[in-house]
């Protein structure tokens, strides 16, 4: 916070008319709280790195030069991480009183880039940290400042900053200033988030359909379904690996860490989803993959499960051919907006086969169990023959549409991404 005081001249000369300067710091330190979190290190130039981390671990609460911090943990995702250092920033624990929040306390908040981390990283980890003072802490966040305030060289990391704000403090947080650190940022165009009147299963689910208490599914078909989704999104956090470096080859290589966000995503959700209703749980999970899972594949897969979904509502979801036309409707929607077609080397090359097996076998089928399954093995196999054809295509759309052919040597890592979910399926309801 000393940053703020400095960085803004209006802030400090009222101060000096009010304290001592050897008191200021006393002063704003009574009032503020900050900490850190750091994915890598900083070098000196001309030496190495101050210290060394894992690929999957972070340090909590270390210092700008890089002093040891406090803790060092696993990876989280940037919500929790956020949630974390908060909770710590205003524990009220002996030892740990940093700051004292009270219901209705309006505070500035920094978030300060340490000076690797991206904008991108940065806007993620401000709503965060915006959203968790409003929603769970009751704060009223008048400013938020955002940007690289005191870096520590090539740091990828953020700190946190909570400041109370007392009488004249926002009004001269708010006058212009040279300095060219800070930002003269006009309070009509701050945004607040002010998410009290949500109710708070729409602000986790984002659509309202994950339930606020746990619930076991009652149903068979509930049973059927949580199962299925339980091991579709164990095979994809597995595949990771498997599927970026597939991805690499035509795309960005994060395939299989976009699939995986969105599985951990719908794991955390899968105790407070109502199962028994199939229409209603395909989407709440659209809602998950559309929180968690980002990129064109959270957006494409959200497309497929609310498509999916409305054909459920309007059908027995007892018969399996419902789920077999869920998927038709669901792949249309992505060849609507996706702009795809089959034979563009992509997830419908898997999808599309498997669809039209399923469409056609339960179609002369009975409703047995057996039958059903038999089917939905032929539909795996479809997929796969499918997913492998796509090493010899022509990718025509996505990122791997700018890459030049001869370099296109394995499958569609999206194609790919189908068959191991579509075998998860088969492989759960074989066993339950």
């Amino acid at each position: 916070m000393m940053m703020m005081m400095f960085r803004c001249p209006s802030l400090y000369s009222l101060l000096t008319k009010t304290y001592a300067k050897s008191q200021i710091f006393n002063f704003l330190l009574s009032l503020s709280a900050t900490m850190s979190v750091s994915l890598s290190p900083c070098s000196v130039p001309g030496h190495k790195p101050s210290f060394h981390l894992q690929e999957d671990e972070m340090e909590l609460g270390l210092g700008i030069h890089g002093e040891a911090g406090a803790e060092r943990a696993k990876l989280q995702p940037a919500n929790k991480v956020v949630a974390r250092m908060l909770d710590h920033l205003t524990s009220q624990e002996p030892g740990y009183q940093y700051f004292k929040p009270e219901p209705g306390m309006e505070v500035a908040l920094v978030v300060n880039n340490l000076g690797g981390t991206s904008n991108l990283e940065l806007s993620l980890v401000a709503n965060a940290a915006i959203r968790y003072l409003v929603d769970r802490m009751g704060l009223k966040v008048e400013r938020a400042y955002v940007g690289a305030f005191m870096t520590s060289l090539e740091m990828a990391g953020v700190s946190l900053t909570l400041l109370k704000l007392f009488p004249k403090c926002q009004q001269l947080l708010d006058y212009l200033t040279n300095a060219p650190g800070w930002p003269n940022t006009a309070k009509d165009f701050l945004v607040r988030c002010d998410t009290s009147k949500v109710p708070s299963s729409e602000r986790e689910s984002g659509d309202g359909l994950v339930q606020e208490t746990k619930t076991d599914p009652k149903s068979a078909i509930g049973v059927a379904l949580r199962g299925c989704v339980e091991r579709v999104c164990g095979v994809l956090c597995d595949a990771e690996g498997e599927l970026n470096a597939l991805d690499r080859g035509g795309g960005d290589g994060d395939c299989g860490s976009t699939l995986k966000a969105g599985a951990q995503g719908i794991k955390q959700a899968v105790p407070f989803i109502d199962w028994d209703t199939p229409h209603k749980a395909l989407l709440a999970i659209a809602g998950c993959v559309e929180r968690d899972m980002g990129g064109t594949s959270g957006a494409l897969y959200t497309l497929f499960l609310t498509a999916g979904s409305k054909c459920l509502l309007a059908s027995d979801p007892s018969n399996p051919l419902c789920w077999a036309k869920a998927l038709q409707e669901g792949m249309e929607a992505i060849m609507k907006y996706g702009k795809a077609s089959v034979g563009d080397r992509t997830m419908l090359d898997a999808l599309s086969p498997a669809t039209d097996e399923l469409l056609k076998g339960l179609a002369v089928s009975s409703s047995s169990k057996a039958e059903a399954i038999a089917v939905l093995k032929r539909a795996v196999e479809a997929a796969e023959l499918g997913a492998k054809r796509t090493i010899s295509m022509q990718a025509s759309a996505g990122r791997a549409s700018n890459v030049n052919a001869s370099q296109l040597t394995q499958r569609d890592p999206g194609a790919h991404a189908v068959c191991l979910w579509l075998r998860a399926v088969l492989d759960s309801l074989i066993e339950n």
